[in-house]
């Protein structure tokens, strides 16, 4: 036996429960239950991942990497992504368009610094092909 609140509600609910009563009796006579009901499926998300914003931080190392590299402001911020085994990765974002060795020696310098492989290195921004 199912209790139900009071008033509007109580209609509200057996009206509910009898037309998916009868949802369910139509689906198995005309359609020999073949109506599937699953909820989707939630993707992995690593347990732990955190972002550093090093504008926020640090903005004389973005300062250092320009004038080293470029003439002007061409890197905008960088992000740091540390996961759950404790694997560092970074985001570049640029403002201006740079060369493919521009580009090269960019990822290089970052990496030294941030003692990260080339290839955590992600760059926002564009390159000249």
């Amino acid at each position: 036996m199912i209790i139900f609140p009071e008033g509007k509600t109580q209609k509200f609910c057996r009206i509910s429960i009898k037309l998916l009563i009868i949802i369910f009796i139509l689906d198995n006579i005309f359609l020999n239950g073949s109506m599937n009901v699953k909820l989707p499926v939630t993707t992995e998300v690593p347990a732990f991942q955190r972002e550093v914003n090093v504008k926020s931080i640090s903005p004389e190392i973005i300062e250092s990497i320009n004038k080293e590299n470029f003439q002007g402001e061409v890197v905008s911020n960088i992000i740091l992504r540390f996961q759950e085994d404790m694997q560092i990765s970074a985001i570049v974002n640029l403002r201006k368009m740079i060369g493919k060795d521009e580009l090269d020696r960019l990822k290089s310098n970052i990496a030294e610094i941030f003692q990260l492989s080339s290839d955590k290195i992600e760059i926002n921004g564009g390159a000249y092909e």
